[in-house]
């Protein structure tokens, strides 16, 4: 949710940039009407309070902003285990290659791109994976789910909530001729 807020003031801001990219452009060229309105619009005291507290408010939303694409966010990169000792994060990259290897034991599998999202329920997990020809695409995907979930679970200890996958490609095998 905070996300998508954030997103959704960039492009607003963004849009106010490129509209005044516009009026500067318009202005250098001579066209000064713009600039009259805004002159006159200053004459009233009133009209001022509202410009200087509107801008005010946008410097604070991009100062915000600012501020917080620079804060850094562990709990959306590391998935963390409380011990007895102490805290044990294990990283989404560290679980991507537990995902490759877990992949490597499914027969009829060449290639494996996971993209991972921890939430507090547990791990999403979204599998594009390249199949060799004539396997049984159902039962090599319900297998290649089944061993990721049991592996992680296993060697991470990563309760898994959904793993879809995605066929993307049939990579056909080239074999090199003898002559």
């Amino acid at each position: 949710m905070h996300r998508t807020l954030d997103k959704i003031i960039i492009g607003v801001m963004s849009f106010g940039y490129m509209a005044a990219a516009v009026l500067l452009v318009v202005l250098s060229l001579g066209w000064t009407s713009p600039l009259l309105f805004v002159q006159n619009y200053l004459l009233f005291m009133t009209n001022r309070w509202v410009m200087g507290l509107s801008g005010a408010a946008l410097f604070l939303i991009a100062f915000t902003l600012f501020v917080s694409s620079f804060r850094a966010r562990p709990e959306q990169q590391t998935i963390v285990h409380e011990t007895q000792l102490g805290q044990v994060r294990i990283t989404l990259a560290a679980l991507d290659d537990l995902i490759i290897k877990a992949s490597k034991s499914v027969q009829g599998i060449r290639e494996v791109k996971a993209l991972l999202r921890s939430t507090e329920g547990g791990l999403y997990i979204w599998l594009r994976i390249q199949v060799l020809p004539d396997v049984n695409i159902p039962q090599m995907t319900e297998d290649l789910q089944k061993k990721v979930k049991e592996y992680l679970a296993k060697t991470a200890g990563v309760n898994v909530c959904e793993i879809k996958v995605t066929v993307n490609k049939i990579a056909w095998e080239t074999r090199s001729r003898v002559e």
